[in-house]
């Protein structure tokens, strides 16, 4: 592992953790938390180990297209996405998007 691997890899995590404290503690059920940590981290150094620098965009990329839905749901849904309030609504949402359930209220 070189040098920028383990930069991008840093990033990775600090974007995951930003996203986390915003809105993931909400993700129901709670044993997807360490799995979609996983996952995001996996892909993003199998993705700068493998193709270099363009890893970088899948790294930033997913994160904002995440932010964009997360805006979008939650402006149709009338639930703040800065803070998650009414958190009863956000959660409720949560529950059902595990389950498959993806359409509006």
């Amino acid at each position: 592992m070189n040098n920028f691997e383990i930069i991008y890899l840093a990033i990775a995590t600090a974007i995951w953790f930003a996203g986390y404290f915003h809105s993931g503690r909400f993700v129901r059920p709670k044993w997807k938390i360490p799995g979609k940590f996983i996952f995001y981290v996996g892909v993003s150094f199998a993705l700068v180990h493998w193709i270099g620098h363009w890893g970088l965009v899948f790294i930033v990329g997913h994160p904002i297209i995440g932010l964009y839905f997360h805006i979008k749901v939650c402006k149709e849904n009338n639930i703040d996405w800065i803070t998650c309030v009414p958190r009863e609504k956000y959660l409720e949402l949560q529950e059902k998007w595990s389950k498959g359930d993806f359409h509006n209220q």
